[in-house]
């Protein structure tokens, strides 16, 4: 809690305790996302001329509007980006300087860790410092107008859902999404909570236990080997090359995949945007592979965070949203976390299946979060990064 004149403001550091970071040299993965200009930020780089030159008003999200970084080769690195190093350092912009950190702004403001950055976990910058560093930087009085306004988005969105009676509070959904951690690493588990999502019949209201009942009732249906090669192959079915997702590796490569014909393309991207082919892979051969004990104990950890993320809850209310409010909230909330628990095992399994692996260990369900979390934070969501 931050103190200011119009008393506690709620602040959740809970995911940067206990973390440390620092910069890897060569590794450049934050160069590949396209920092969106802030309002002063865009009147200073478009008045120096050697600023202004990378400054573009097309972002590879359309859903973003106003002033960006270009990309070289329109879907390389940054503009700015040589040899791995920024040459505007000292001048970046406010997102760059802010990774792996994101300040998220709903009910109350919660920062998380972009736990895709290899960085992360390497002794060096405790990242709560990190954190509040970036709050002192935004001051107590944009903070309290920023939550205005996300709060009325919340509270209409509650509003629309109590109205169409398919509303839960947000700490049911947690607890559901916690009790049922085991399931979600489980392929009958799994697929019961996809079944739920679609067919369930949740009262309003429902505590946690009485969700979580439902679910463990719920025959499983879906397929999930099925969902996964169809979710992953299409994870890669984009013409765009700057909306694949990116993959940095052990040794520093930034590697992307291309579905193209009847198989998913590994390429090794430069910072020109140029590609180099690196491997061949035909999705009806790679399975969800078995996880060990290890494995199961970080993808639990790592669904855990994600179920305690505002922005993640955000993009829950946004799904509900966009489906005209038809399916109860806690269907929708349990199933998306278990979209995202399969999706991430399908990406570790990939990625494993290309190392010629038949099982998962803790290294590879980490490789399978550094390949995924920066897509999770991405995802669309009622309230806002700020």
């Amino acid at each position: 809690m931050q103190r200011g004149s119009e008393g506690p403001l709620e602040v959740d550091l809970s995911e940067l305790s206990g973390r440390s970071y620092r910069c890897i040299e060569n590794c450049a993965l934050c160069c590949l996302c396209q920092p969106e200009l802030l309002p002063d930020e865009e009147a200073r780089f478009r008045a120096d001329p050697r600023l202004a030159e990378g400054v573009t008003d097309r972002h590879i999200s359309s859903e973003v509007k106003g002033a960006a970084l270009k990309l070289r080769g329109a879907h390389g690195s940054c503009w700015f980006l040589a040899g791995r190093r920024c040459r505007i350092y000292g001048d970046r912009p406010h997102f760059c300087r802010a990774f792996p950190v994101s300040v998220f702004v709903g009910w109350r403001v919660q920062l998380n860790a972009n736990l895709s950055c290899r960085g992360i976990g390497l002794p060096g910058e405790r990242l709560e410092d990190v954190g509040k560093g970036l709050l002192e930087e935004y001051g107590d009085s944009r903070l309290r107008d920023e939550l205005k306004a996300a709060g009325r988005v919340f509270s209409d969105f509650v509003k629309n859902c109590r109205e169409a009676w398919v509303a839960q509070s947000f700490s049911s959904l947690r607890d559901a999404g916690r009790a049922l951690g085991d399931e979600l690493m489980d392929g009958i588990g799994l697929s019961r909570v996809l079944t739920y999502a679609e067919t369930g019949r949740t009262a309003q209201n429902s505590p946690a236990r009485d969700i979580v009942k439902k679910v463990r009732r719920t025959e499983p249906e879906a397929d999930i080997e099925e969902r996964a090669l169809i979710d992953g192959t299409e994870l890669f079915d984009l013409h765009d090359l700057s909306l694949l997702p990116i993959y940095l590796d052990e040794n520093l490569t930034w590697r992307i995949f291309r579905l193209v014909g009847r198989k998913i393309v590994g390429y090794e991207l430069a910072e020109d945007g140029g590609t180099k082919e690196t491997s061949s892979t035909d999705p009806d051969e790679v399975e969800l592979l078995p996880m060990g004990a290890g494995a199961k104990e970080a993808m639990k950890e790592y669904l855990g965070t994600v179920n305690s993320r505002d922005c993640f809850l955000g993009h829950a209310a946004y799904l509900c949203d966009s489906e005209n409010y038809d399916y109860n909230l806690a269907q929708v909330y349990l199933g998306a976390l278990a979209n995202n628990a399969l999706d991430l095992w399908w990406r570790a399994s990939f990625l494993a299946h290309l190392k010629g692996k038949d099982s998962l260990g803790r290294p590879e369900v980490r490789e399978g979060i550094v390949f995924f979390d920066m897509d999770l934070l991405d995802l669309p969501t009622i309230g806002a990064f700020i």
